[in-house]
């Protein structure tokens, strides 16, 4: 790499020259990274509306229907929709975490998706698309038909967690055609600078040395950038530069405990669920910051990395792996373990809602038009057979939905019904495509153990 010093570009959108916004504002190394953030802010200057951002966050292992129904609430075995505020309700322990944000927190069970296939270990891609799951990538997947639907600089930010630290890349839940698997970061790190390092220069060196000049050089020139913004700007930016202090200090550990790290190395555990909760953590991070810098408006995060693959969250209490707890859910200790990897995946979506609701955005913040989407990639269970997809949504999406606060049951799956008033995935998907502007009446393939009529059109009782 060149050790010439990067140029300075003058960054001067015509519609903030004319309100002198942003007039004159000079970057150095952070040009690349600062340019899509400050086109935002542009727009946002000239009055345009911002767009409608999507992160959907694939819990593995399946996500049980109990653990998301609030309290007190019977299941349903009738034909009609059951609607109940959720100011009223008590929220159960394994979703406890997202009660600061009940008021714009929607809950949706009895949704079937049969058409991504019964049994085994997970659906992979038939979970965001509408297809059979054992056909690999045969469609698009809905956050890229989102993706498409509000167009930015990356269609799809795909970011990963699975077991192993090891791994860099899986393809997994996310497609953006027939057999055009999305690749699905699994690395913090390599993430940031896939991300965020265009704008890198300097010698080439240890990994360890490149990464850190670049977040010495990215965090320089945002916070002198943030210096030049007016009050409202650089609230947005603080949430971008949160990451990069982050990611920095994270480097900083890791060179800190390196010695004592190979020092005891032979006690080190082979799934080492402290890092795995941190890449977890992290990997939240960049989605946020993602969003926040405009690079996309959609964000898909699995929690595992493909079908089979399960954690052992030793630092949560945890000492069965996912696989054992799936097969012994009514065991005492499995229906305990269980909830305590429920609650920190659902610590994860507030952090998330967290991070969007501190950046103002409009009269309101980003998550006012953001929703964030916590499913299940097997369904109901571990060997899901998705007569039912617990959803647990959050967020505004600029008020094209009326989600919030509510819990919605809708009625059962009936295989082979003439008439049904059980309505599908497939059906929420069409609501938040017409939600993002893509009015299609039909998203992938029908179910076809269910009535069409049933299936097509978006799901009118969330549509605003």
């Amino acid at each position: 790499m060149s050790t010439r010093p990067h140029p300075l570009r003058v960054v001067t959108p015509d519609r903030l020259d004319r309100r002198t916004a942003l007039a004159g504002v000079a970057l150095g190394a952070g040009a690349v990274v600062l340019q899509p953030f400050l086109q935002r802010l542009a727009a946002e200057e000239a009055g345009q509306p911002p767009p409608k951002r999507f992160i959907f966050v694939m819990e593995s292992n399946g996500l049980y229907p109990y653990h998301v129904q609030p309290k007190g609430v019977e299941r349903g075995k009738g034909d009609r929709v059951i609607d109940l505020p959720l100011a009223d309700l008590e929220l159960p322990e394994a979703i406890a975490p997202l009660e600061p944000f009940k008021s714009r927190l929607g809950i949706i069970q009895n949704l079937s998706h049969k058409i991504s296939g019964g049994g085994d270990h997970g659906k992979g891609y038939g979970g965001l698309g509408c297809f059979n799951w054992r056909r690999g990538a045969a469609g698009q997947t809905i956050d890229h038909a989102l993706g498409s639907a509000q167009p930015s600089i990356i269609p799809v930010v795909g970011l990963c967690v699975p077991p192993s630290a090891d791994a860099a890349f899986a393809n997994s839940v996310s497609a953006s055609g027939p057999r055009r698997p999305t690749p699905m970061v699994c690395q913090p790190d390599l993430a940031f600078q896939m991300l965020f390092g265009s704008v890198a220069e300097g010698s080439a060196g240890k990994v360890h040395q490149a990464r850190n000049r670049l977040l010495d050089w990215c965090r320089a020139d945002i916070k002198r950038v943030r210096d030049e913004l007016p009050a409202a700007g650089r609230e947005k930016l603080d949430v971008y530069l949160d990451t990069f202090e982050q990611m920095r200090t994270r480097q900083d550990r890791l060179a800190e405990n390196r010695e004592r790290l190979r020092a005891n190395l032979p006690a080190l555990d082979r799934f080492d669920s402290r890092r795995t909760t941190q890449r977890f953590e992290a990997q939240c991070a960049i989605a946020a910051a993602s969003l926040a810098s405009g690079l996309t408006n959609v964000v898909t995060l699995d929690a595992a990395g493909g079908i089979g693959l399960y954690h052992t969250w030793t630092d949560l209490g945890v000492t069965k792996d996912g696989h054992a707890i799936g097969h012994s859910v009514e065991a005492p200790d499995s229906a305990k373990f269980a909830v305590a990897i429920r609650r920190f995946h659902a610590e994860r979506v507030a952090d998330l809602a967290r991070r969007l609701d501190a950046v103002r955005e409009g009269n309101g913040t980003m998550l006012d038009n953001t929703l964030i989407i916590w499913m299940s990639d097997s369904g109901e269970g571990h060997h899901g057979f998705c007569a039912e997809w617990p959803l647990v949504v959050l967020g505004g999406l600029g008020g094209r939905l009326k989600t919030a606060g509510r819990y919605l049951q809708f009625p059962r799956y009936q295989e082979g019904a003439r008439e049904t008033a059980n309505r599908t995935v497939r059906n929420f998907y069409l609501a938040l495509l017409h939600a993002a502007g893509d009015r299609r009446e039909a998203f992938g393939e029908l179910d076809p153990q269910m009535p069409a009529a049933a299936q097509n059109g978006p799901l009118a009782e969330v549509l605003a």
